[in-house]
């Protein structure tokens, strides 16, 4: 989880990045940079052309399997899925840079070359992205920076977005933590370090804590370096900078049960999203994960509604 970075903050913001050179594999993908990450994708029924295509981007400790229930269904509906794992999580081919990251850049870099290498395959077909948690961090940065270029997404979907965190330190706190992070970057902390909390008891789903989750997820990081959550930080501080520069269509599915940001929360980065194209939308019976929830269905019907309602207006 991310309970813990709202002591971590920065002002590095990337501008127009370059996709890059890479190549789109079955089960694998050469990213901007040379990196070769998993990736999977769940197409549409044989003889059936896609209506469009959503590439899916997971949160913190997470990997594109969460993305399953959205394989499934979305697929059925006329969508292909695609899902890469991040770099710096449970399933890097890297072992030693789990739980670590250079900067936002990297993410983001690697999110725009994903989605060029989408287009390249499926050219004349809109491409969305669903990002969830801090999937939708780096699904709100990179949209924002890529105005104006012509591989622009056709929509976005934040999904429990990360638009603010419920826990406040004081400035002395956020302070030594920044330091810190200055001076030993690559040092690691379980989230329940930094934080103070029992894992265990943070709830993600309806039946299900943090705690729990982990102990039976294989991609599961145990601990992260501060320069990783530093990275997380400083997105976080330039979530109002990069809504002001969204223009294309935006969804927000989301929980007032979220464990990371409160409703409050939500509701302001939603109005600070200057897209004439926005809708928020909440489930109350869920909580962060909400794929994995009591509610999935609804949220699965809910995006299909969406995206048809995007394609109807691209085909005018």
């Amino acid at each position: 989880m991310l309970t813990v970075l709202t002591v971590l903050s920065g002002c590095a913001s990337v501008k127009k990045m370059a996709a890059g050179r890479g190549v789109l594999r079955a089960e694998e993908w050469v990213s901007y940079d040379g990196k070769t990450m998993p990736c999977k994708v769940w197409p549409v029924p044989a003889g059936v052309k896609p209506h469009g295509v959503v590439i899916a981007v997971h949160g913190l400790s997470g990997a594109k399997s969460d993305f399953w229930y959205l394989g499934e269904q979305l697929p059925l509906r006329g969508y292909a899925v695609y899902a890469y794992d991040l770099r710096g999580q449970g399933n890097d081919p890297v072992v030693a840079e789990r739980g670590d990251i250079s900067g936002a850049t990297a993410w983001q870099r690697d999110l725009a070359t994903f989605h060029a290498l989408v287009k390249r395959r499926h050219p004349k077909t809109p491409v969305f992205w669903y990002g969830e948690s801090l999937g939708s961090l780096i699904a709100l940065h990179t949209a924002a920076d890529l105005l104006g270029n012509w591989s622009d997404p056709d929509g976005i979907i934040l999904a429990s977005p990360v638009a603010g965190l419920r826990m406040t330190l004081s400035g002395f706190q956020r302070f030594l933590l920044e330091t810190a992070a200055k001076l030993s970057p690559r040092s690691r902390y379980t989230l329940g370090e930094l934080a103070g909390v029992d894992e265990s008891k943070i709830k993600v789903t309806s039946t299900s804590t943090h705690g729990g989750q982990m102990a039976i997820t294989p991609h599961h990081v145990s601990a992260f370096s501060l320069r990783l959550l530093s990275t997380i930080g400083s997105m976080l501080d330039d979530n109002t900078d990069s809504a002001h520069r969204l223009k294309m269509p935006v969804l927000f599915v989301a929980s007032p049960n979220d464990v990371l940001s409160s409703a409050d929360q939500i509701q302001a980065l939603f109005a600070q999203i200057r897209s004439r194209d926005k809708k928020l939308l909440w489930y109350t019976r869920s909580y962060h994960l909400l794929l994995h929830d009591v509610q999935r269905e609804e949220v699965v019907k809910d995006v299909t509604h969406w995206l048809d309602r995007q394609i109807e207006t691209l085909r005018r």
